[in-house]
């Protein structure tokens, strides 16, 4: 026979019965522990929790259920609403001190009993909770027939301390929430059609708030629309609570905090000016109404979506002066850090429209690198007439958007500032602007935005980017009528991107639509021009590869466009120079590295060519230390694939080249030699199909952009192999171009015999000549004979020298 159902206390409020109670909470009221605790913010189902254990708790003692009121702010009243309370469990009524007669009752009451205390952030508010809170744990250590159940808001005394001293449980406002599955149920109950994929979403947007989902769930299923949550509803319930709240400086101090979507202590500080605010801080999350995140700068806090929401609107609403207010002091506090994007926001948030365009003024190309879509965002907060007279504004309105701009969240660094360069694109800009326009004329001050933009986003290695910006200030410029001769800048700028991406075939297409008069053949123009033009002529390994590199300008400015004229010398130098030739260059580059901003695209460049030129000179060892000065390692995890491929470690070419072709920032360049150095790989470990696959990809891409030179780091030998007697195919290798050594009769490869070139070949997978033998069927000492005619025919002392001028001949 079923045991029967003790009834509810006296007093218990009447409160709807298919709340959503996790069952850990039941399960934690259920141990029965002497002293648990329940806290939690308004709305969170603590008294529902109560209830619900009441009901399923056939074993739980005689229970005395006592609701605090406003009188029990003082000590007398408390006790004097428990000892009313108490009198259902035998406790007298009557008598002047209620303190007195309520701790000796339960100091001696014999038979088991349970007192619930709710709403206890009301007792001794207005005196000493903490004298409360320590009488109560007293009387729990005396008396192992009492057990105490105290709910409330607040962080107290008997939580904190209380918890240590007897055998206690604690309930917080994590175990509260309502997760996804709990929002499910309760929609179910309630008759509110939710997914499950909308329960979690709800669960997230309300921060697991169990009455204000309710509430919301409730309105949706009552109109009979499939709509998830009713958001009117949570917003009247957020503004309810906090007009219920009985501190001002609580309030303010919420109200202030959702303004920034979210805030640690020190910008807290900034913006409650009022009250200990390390303090209220502390309140507020223990009761549950923020988030507490940790990062490398420490806490940071956030409300949950749709409880900011209301927060905000009820600001903007009602005060709308504490916003304006808000935003001056974050304004305020980013300038001190040093902050541009975040002064700009906040500026225009507070209406600072001269002080934003001050920042935009100064700060330009950094934002539109690093904070393209809050700049964007932010531009389209202005004034109508202020954005038709500002042509950045007018950029950013127009072209800095999701369309544009990528969200996928990546960190952006902050690249290299070039303050030369950009002088020497305005100068040569406003003469052309001078000579074809009236001064001021608007379509070219849009233009050279677009050009600062397109320069901004080529140096910071966002190519993507710097393609449209100049594609867009070619635009602007042909659909001028005055702006022709000023379109020759989108086209240099998209024919040297171009070639920088490995896009030899279209650069050499912008190219040859580039017509530049005298005078600009000696500025950024001409420089340009004839940096993209060499670029792309040796990764097609053109006849006039050498005449292109021959042509390149000296620069003064040892900038970007500089440091990129180095590079195509250097890559140059590797295709088709000597020995001697490579290690000059190798100085070269090591010397234009310490000129660059570090993790820089240019840096990357030079670094790539610098590691394959010391590959190339037979310099492993400091080719490693290059690529491990490197920061960070992702930048130059090409090299690192290079590297591996010369030392044979094949597993670890596969292992990088597979990562830069998962990279969201992936070029043509660095995508086709990843595939022959795959091809490579694969073709050494046997793989044939892998290595077929690999190497089908590079020749496709090779016939697509006209890359031609990245077949030179698999080696003549494996490139044959792999295009199997195609005619097409075979005319790729870039080989044919190449310088060759100079040859006598007796010296040189020409001269190596059948035995000595099989040696040579042995001598790349083996360090000396016991492997070279073992692998060959030969003696030792026929493998050392061999390798010294093999030295000396091609006038070389070691294996790395060897390798080196086999690699230079294919």
């Amino acid at each position: 026979m079923a045991r029967p159902q003790p009834p509810r206390p006296q007093g218990v409020p009447r409160l709807p019965r298919d709340a959503e109670i996790p069952d850990a909470v039941l399960a934690t009221l259920s141990s029965h522990y002497p002293l648990t605790v329940i806290r939690g913010p308004r709305g969170y189902g603590k008294t529902s929790a109560l209830l619900q254990w009441f009901d399923i708790s056939p074993d739980r003692p005689q229970t005395v259920y006592a609701a605090l009121t406003m009188e029990s702010n003082f000590g007398d009243g408390f006790w004097s609403e428990v000892a009313v309370a108490l009198t259902v469990a035998g406790l007298p009524d009557g008598g002047d001190d209620a303190r007195t007669a309520v701790t000796e009752f339960l100091r001696t009451h014999p038979m088991p009993l349970l007192l619930v205390i709710d709403d206890m952030h009301e007792a001794g508010l207005h005196e000493d909770p903490g004298a409360i809170d320590d009488e109560l744990v007293d009387l729990v250590k005396h008396n192992d027939q009492l057990y105490v159940v105290v709910a409330g808001r607040t962080l107290r005394p008997i939580e904190t301390t209380g918890t240590l001293s007897v055998d206690a449980a604690v309930i917080d406002p994590d175990d509260l929430r309502l997760t996804g599955d709990g929002v499910f149920r309760l929609a179910r109950r309630l008759g509110a059609e939710l997914t499950k994929d909308e329960a979690q979403q709800v669960a997230v947007d309300l921060g697991g708030w169990p009455s204000a989902i309710r509430a919301g769930l409730v309105r949706s299923s009552g109109d009979g629309a499939p709509a998830t949550i009713d958001r009117d509803v949570v917003e009247h319930y957020v503004a309810a609570m906090v007009r219920d709240l009985r501190f001002e400086k609580v309030r303010a101090f919420l109200l202030r905090t959702a303004i920034p979507e979210e805030f640690d202590l020190e910008i807290a500080r900034e913006i409650v000016p009022e009250g200990n605010t390390a303090r209220l801080l502390r309140n507020v999350l223990m009761a549950g109404l923020i988030y507490e995140r940790e990062t490398v700068a420490g806490p940071r806090y956030s409300y949950a979506p749709a409880i900011r929401s209301a927060l905000v609107r009820m600001v903007r609403e009602r005060h709308p002066e504490l916003e304006i207010e808000v935003h001056h002091a974050l304004m305020r506090y980013a300038e001190r850090r040093q902050l541009p994007a975040q002064v700009l926001s906040h500026a225009a948030r507070a209406g600072e429209w001269e002080r934003a365009l001050d920042v935009l003024d100064h700060d330009w190309d950094r934002l539109l690198v690093e904070e393209p879509l809050l700049l964007g965002e932010v531009a389209r907060m202005f004034p109508a007439p202020l954005v038709a007279e500002n042509a950045r504004l007018r950029v950013a309105v127009d072209y800095l958007d999701g369309d544009v701009v990528p969200r996928d969240g990546r960190h952006r660094r902050r690249g290299p500032d070039s303050p030369a360069l950009y002088a020497e694109v305005l100068r040569q800009h406003a003469d052309l602007r001078d000579r074809t326009t009236p001064s001021g004329h608007d379509g070219q001050d849009v233009q050279m935005v677009l050009l600062q933009w397109g320069v901004a986003s080529a140096l910071h290695g966002e190519l993507d980017i710097a393609l449209y910006a100049f594609s867009q200030a070619r635009a602007v410029a042909l659909l001028d009528g005055a702006g022709k001769q000023t379109a020759v800048f989108g086209t240099t700028g998209l024919a040297l991107v171009h070639a920088i991406q490995g896009e030899p075939r279209t650069a050499l297409r912008w190219l040859a639509e580039l017509e530049l008069e005298p005078g600009q053949n000696n500025g950024i123009l001409g420089a340009s021009a004839s940096v993209a033009r060499a670029l792309a002529s040796v990764d097609a390994a053109g006849e006039d590869a050498n005449e292109t590199v021959a042509a390149l300008p000296e620069r003064h400015h040892r900038d970007e466009l500089w440091a990129l004229a180095v590079f195509v010398r250097a890559h140059h130098a590797v295709l088709a120079g000597s020995r001697d030739d490579i290690v000059a260059v190798t100085n070269e580059l090591r010397a234009a590295v310490r000129y660059l901003r570090r993790g820089s695209r240019a840096e990357a460049l030079l670094t790539e060519t610098l590691v394959e030129a010391l590959l190339a000179a037979g310099m492993a060892d400091v080719a490693h230390q290059v690529v491990a000065r490197v920061e960070p390692h992702q930048l130059v995890r090409v090299s690192q694939a290079k590297l591996a491929l010369h030392e044979h470690a094949y597993d670890e070419v596969v292992r990088h080249a597979s990562r830069v072709l998962d990279s969201r920032a992936l070029t043509q360049r660095y995508s086709m030699e990843c595939r022959v150095l795959l091809a490579a790989a694969f073709h050494a470990t046997r793989q044939a199909g892998r290595a077929a696959e690999a190497f089908d990809t590079a020749v496709s891409l090779a016939q697509q952009t006209g890359q031609r030179r990245p077949f030179v780091l698999m080696g003549r030998h494996a490139f044959v192999a792999l295009a199997a007697s195609d005619g097409d195919v075979l005319r790729l290798w870039p080989g044919p171009h190449r310088a060759e050594p100079p040859a006598t009769e007796s010296r040189g490869f020409s001269a190596l015999t059948s035995r000595e070139l099989e040696i040579l070949e042995a001598l790349a997978d083996h360090p000396g000549p016991v492997g070279i033998a073992q692998a060959l069927g030969l003696s030792a000492n026929t493998v050392k004979t061999q390798l010294r005619s093999v030295y000396r025919k091609l006038d070389v002392s070691n294996r790395a020298e060897a390798l080196a001028a086999a690699r230079r001949q294919g």
